[in-house]
């Protein structure tokens, strides 16, 4: 096992954030885990694209909010060339961080991870990021190594639901568990339900409460126009 591990390839991931501090301490502490790499680091998202085909990341560590082009502007310049290499957003615990991170995964954002705020100590802030950020690089790393591309569900033509009310009279409760891409699957989904769904529907879907909070917002206003797009009564 030993012998395998010496020639295992590691994960190689770019940085991209016009701070110096966050750049500094993500490469530390991603450098520091046996199974990555960081291939390359960037104070704007022109320098970040300039160096894709320099250093050819697995993964992609982008800041949301930065000069000259911003996350969202760098994200879908990235997807015309990499439509398939993962990207994590790194945004910041904000109303407008949520905002841009939530625009980012409906752009094609492979998942998202929270900067460390008021944790109180460097450690915490270092463990923040060492629990939340590392275990999705390995994650999506995993999953674009060993997984065929699938048709993206946003791009399946919609299709009008239809319920079986003699099924649905034995069901007291839908669960619906969502994880990377889950923001973008609710709204394709939510928005195919009929006004008049008579069981109730339960959603986990792991994000901050501030997140949590704009995703609903968005999630009501989809199918709100779903509905009036399609003629139906409220």
């Amino acid at each position: 096992m030993k012998l395998i591990n010496l020639f295992m390839q590691k994960i190689r991931v770019l940085i991209v954030d016009d701070a110096v501090v966050v750049r500094s301490r993500l490469s530390k502490l991603l450098s520091a885990d046996p199974e990555i790499e960081v291939v390359g680091v960037a104070a704007t998202g022109r320098i970040a694209l300039a160096k894709l085909s320099q250093v050819y990341p697995d993964v992609v560590i982008l800041d949301v909010e930065m000069p000259d082009l911003n996350g969202l502007e760098t994200l879908a310049e990235l997807r015309k060339t990499h439509s398939q290499l993962p990207v994590i957003m790194f945004s910041a615990l904000t109303y407008a961080g949520a905002t841009a991170t939530l625009d980012a995964l409906t752009l094609g954002a492979s998942d998202y991870a929270t900067k460390p705020s008021n944790l109180g100590n460097v450690e915490a802030a270092n463990r923040h990021i060492q629990s939340t950020l590392i275990p999705k690089i390995k994650a999506l790393s995993a999953k674009a190594t060993i997984a065929q591309p699938l048709p993206a569900i946003a791009s399946l033509p919609p299709q009008k639901t239809i319920i079986a009310p003699s099924n649905l009279a034995k069901i007291e409760l839908i669960a619906i568990g969502v994880s990377t891409g889950g923001p973008n699957a609710l709204m394709v989904l939510l928005s195919q339900l009929p006004p008049n769904f008579p069981v109730p529907i339960a959603i986990v879907q792991h994000m901050p409460p501030m997140f949590t909070k704009l995703l609903a917002e968005r999630l009501n206003a989809k199918c709100l126009k779903g509905k009036e797009s399609h003629g139906d009564e409220p």
